[in-house]
């Protein structure tokens, strides 16, 4: 797969899954954010990864990122990001600046120049989509946000550091709630139940029938002992 990159007006084709198969999904997220114009930290960037495979694999689809990712002291996380982030800053299409923010755990990552989609389409649709709802969001509130997913949740219920997350629990945590959404909708929908005139009084009868006849064995029983 490869990118173009537009500099000096010039287009550029640029291979984004050699040496490093994550550089294109580091840039997806500066792209995303770039078009907001939002800053992304180190630490954003990674939470906002994140989020987007969880966003796709909820929706039915595989995770688009291509990270392998593990419960860490501050969340998820997969060693090769950080080799992702130093390739885009070496290839020159984006740079390390000073965050002037308050919670700032690392420095700002920017794009250099102009960069068509890095991901396809359907990726591309759940990174912006996340960057939108997520990318302003400060650190502790992103924190928040990725310590709430269900994959993370269970990491963190057994209590293991550097455990695999395990993605799909989110997909099917998601269908679960759907089938109930559904199953709630379609009952509320049907019509009341009545009983048939009358049924109340037959089952009585039988009751008192039953009570009878179980009276006079036990009777009989005792008789015979």
């Amino acid at each position: 797969m490869s990118m173009r990159l537009i500099r000096g007006g010039a287009v550029i084709s640029m291979p984004v899954d050699s040496p490093n198969p994550l550089a294109g999904a580091v840039l997806s997220i500066l792209v995303a954010a770039r078009e907001l114009n939002l800053p992304v930290t180190e630490a954003h960037l990674v939470g906002l990864l994140y989020l987007s495979d969880v966003a796709a694999v909820e929706a039915g689809h595989p995770p688009i990122t291509g990270a392998t990712w593990r419960l860490g002291r501050c969340g998820p996380y997969d060693p090769a990001l950080t080799r992702a982030q130093d390739y885009v800053v070496e290839s020159e299409l984006a740079e390390r600046g000073a965050d002037e923010s308050a919670d700032a755990e690392a420095g700002v990552l920017s794009l250099t120049m102009d960069v068509d989609d890095p991901l396809g389409p359907d990726a591309m649709r759940f990174v912006r989509t996340v960057v939108a709802l997520h990318g302003a969001r400060d650190t502790a509130v992103l924190r928040t946000v990725v310590d709430a997913t269900v994959p993370v949740v269970e990491a963190q219920a057994g209590g293991e550091s550097g455990v695999l997350l395990d993605l799909n629990r989110a997909r099917r945590r998601r269908q679960a709630t759907a089938l109930l959404t559904r199953a709630k909708a379609r009952r509320a929908s049907m019509p009341p139940e009545h009983d048939a005139p009358g049924v109340g009084a037959i089952v009585k009868e039988e009751f008192l029938q039953a009570r009878d006849a179980l009276r006079r064995a036990n009777a009989k029983a005792l008789d015979d002992r």
